[in-house]
């Protein structure tokens, strides 16, 4: 097992106030104080649960030692989370003597809290503020209690409409579960698994293979990433699948107490993880990265000198050469001088969910989301509501592209042990943007061979790449998220071969399939033809639409890179109209992407055009969708 590092237990109290009604620390004797400093020691040595017994005990002994409860109180609430034991030790000592110590009127409000009963902890925690020397820390966190003790009493008048579904004994068991992630496709749901107690804990990765019935039995993610010697927790699969993003601590190549790390996976083998390095990684403390759906940012959190307080969330961008720049604070708006964690950025871009302990909530760590802005700054975080959020942890989620499921690890009863995973479907007013993909495999069109191909997603708007990966070596897999509202084309490239376009509107789409392609690359050879399905003209005219732009481009490097390479630039009609109008619109096209080549420098003797109007078709001319496919540019090699 595992060493981690000794949990602080703090139970220094307000100093001795021995009456004739009570019994402290000072005055006890006897079997009273015996099993008191057993359990002292005890607790040293995190022995919690042998330290409880003693101290039930020392109070059976002495029924008024003040001292006992006081530290029961404390070993239930901080450490065993036995909320209703704690306020019982709380309030016993607080009948005992309610000025003995201010700190356990606002622990038992903090149990109260804990406890959903937000009315007795309004009355404990104004009692605390109430003593003459409150100030300080434990002030500001009884004040935001207070605050959470309004808004949770609201929430629960309002409830949104919220049905979690436990995800089964293949993923829950009774060690805890936690911080889900799902690839883009849903094919792999990647988690931390929570192991063992007390000083003898430990974290590893797991994941599970979604089946035709149903995720199958959890294992761990690869021996590549786990190991024997130190904890491996926090994670985020890629949206790919390709990438995974970890927390590890104190290993020897690790920048501080907690880095993040990546390992990439080559076909279905995981390589060894390597530490992120400097600037994402600092002496401090760095976990829970996400890495967003285009690969482009990688969202963590942090405790840095720049921060507001506690634990903030930063992002940190990818640069041109693969490295990453200086992360970046998401500011006031999001984080808080409290604890912000767990941030997930949608595949839509533009809505971010984290967890957090500073904004008005249900007592502890709450979900929220938060809308990227027109002018880049984050709107205010909108609470996801009870019962999404109780009077527990909630701590990290994620929702699927469509923006229909979300999964997220909670306590709740009737799990399998104190933290779950769970699914449910989202609630409209906390929905995401509508977002699909692009899956597919890229191969050897002649061999069937897979090819480690370029695939790049481009906005066709813009002219702006969204999105570059690899194909996989060995399988030739891609996948890419396409948030919705764009046109994109697709451009698959390898040296030696004639690349593939594809076209992809998504333009007013609120749902629908996901898209799945087999893209077979021709090598370069007479006779080879490549359809630019990215090439666009307005309806009867010549001219080349700027949308055009990326892929002649392509075809640009196409030739670049191919010096003795000859071609043809081929117009394509429907048989909609004269033959002989259609012959001229097919033959100005041609020669529109003709000169757009020309003037970027490709030699004449290099290129022909041809106007074929409907004389080629390659679908059925009586259907709009054969009529789409036949109006087309083509490409055609005639040299080499």
């Amino acid at each position: 097992m595992k060493i981690q590092v000794a949990l602080l237990f703090v139970s220094a109290l307000l100093g001795s106030c021995a009456t004739a009604q009570i019994t402290t620390k000072e005055t006890a004797k006897g079997k009273a104080k015996e099993y008191y400093d057993r359990a002292d020691m005890d607790i040293a040595y995190q022995k919690f649960y042998m330290a409880d017994s003693l101290l039930q005990l020392a109070v059976k002994e002495k029924d008024n030692f003040i001292d006992a409860w006081l530290m029961i109180g404390e070993l239930q609430s901080r450490v065993m989370r036995n909320y209703e034991k704690a306020a019982n030790a709380y309030e016993k000592a607080i009948t005992l003597q309610s000025d003995y110590s201010p700190d356990a009127v606002f622990n038992l409000g903090m149990c109260y809290l804990n406890l959903s009963k937000y009315e007795k902890a309004e009355t404990q925690l104004k009692n605390y503020l109430a003593f003459p020397k409150t100030s300080g820390m434990s002030k500001i966190k009884a004040d935001k209690m207070l605050v959470d003790c309004g808004f949770a009493k609201d929430a629960l008048k309002n409830p949104v409409d919220f049905k979690p579904v436990n995800m089964g004994r293949n993923i829950n068991t009774a060690d805890d579960e936690s911080m889900p992630s799902l690839t883009a496709d849903g094919k792999y749901l990647c988690f931390t698994k929570h192991f063992g107690k007390g000083i003898y804990q430990d974290e590893d990765i797991y994941w599970s293979l979604n089946t035709a019935s149903g995720f199958a039995p959890a294992i761990g993610v690869s021996s590549m990433i786990n190991t024997e010697q130190y904890i491996e927790g926090a994670q985020n699969i890629s949206a790919s699948g390709k990438y995974l993003f970890f927390t590890s601590a104190d290993r020897r190549d690790g920048l501080g107490s907690a880095d993040i790390y990546m390992a990439r996976k080559v076909g279905d083998v995981w390589e060894r993880a390597n530490n992120l390095g400097s600037p994402v990684n600092t002496p401090g403390y760095e976990t829970q990265p996400f890495i967003t759906a285009d690969g482009k940012a990688l969202y963590f959190s942090s405790t840095r000198s720049d921060g507001e307080g506690g634990t903030d969330i930063y992002v940190s961008y990818l640069n041109a050469d693969g490295t990453w720049g200086k992360p970046q604070n998401l500011g006031k708006t999001i984080n808080t001088m409290f604890d912000e964690m767990r941030p997930f950025l949608h595949a839509d871009g533009k809505t971010l969910y984290f967890s957090s302990r500073g904004h008005a909530g249900m007592g502890n760590f709450d979900l929220y989301m938060s809308t990227l802005q027109a002018d880049g700054s984050w709107g205010l975080p909108v609470n996801l509501g009870y019962p999404i959020n109780t009077a527990g942890d909630e701590l990290g989620i994620y929702i699927t592209p469509d923006g229909s499921t979300g999964y997220f690890a909670s306590e709740r009863d009737g799990g399998f042990g104190q933290m779950d995973i769970y699914r449910f479907e989202m609630p409209v007013g906390v929905r995401p943007g509508y977002t699909t993909y692009i899956k597919g495999n890229v191969f050897d069109s002649e061999s069937r061979e897979p090819i480690q191909a370029n695939v790049q997603v481009y906005d066709l708007e813009t002219g702006k790449l969204y999105a570059s990966m690899s194909a996989d070596k060995v399988n030739g897999n891609f996948l890419s998220t396409l948030p919705t509202g764009k046109k994109y084309g697709i451009q698959v490239m390898k040296d030696g071969y004639l690349f593939y376009s594809q076209h992809i509107s998504l333009e007013n789409v609120t749902q629908g399939a996901p898209f799945e392609v087999n893209i077979g690359l021709k090598k370069i050879q007479i006779g080879g033809k490549i359809i630019l399905n990215n090439v666009f003209f307005d309806s009867e005219k010549h001219d080349l639409k700027n949308e055009s732009i990326a892929e002649l481009d392509n075809v640009l490097k196409l030739l670049q890179k191919n010096v003795t390479l000859k071609i043809e630039i081929g117009g394509h009609t429907d048989n909609t109209g004269t033959e002989t109008k259609n012959k001229e619109l097919s033959e100005k096209r041609a020669q529109s992407v003709y000169n757009y080549l020309a003037e970027k420098g490709i030699e004449s003797t290099r290129m022909s055009f041809k106007g074929y109007a409907s004389s080629k078709p390659v679908a059925d001319n009586n259907t709009d969708e054969g009529k789409a496919k036949n109006r087309r540019t083509e490409l055609v090699v005639t040299g080499i």
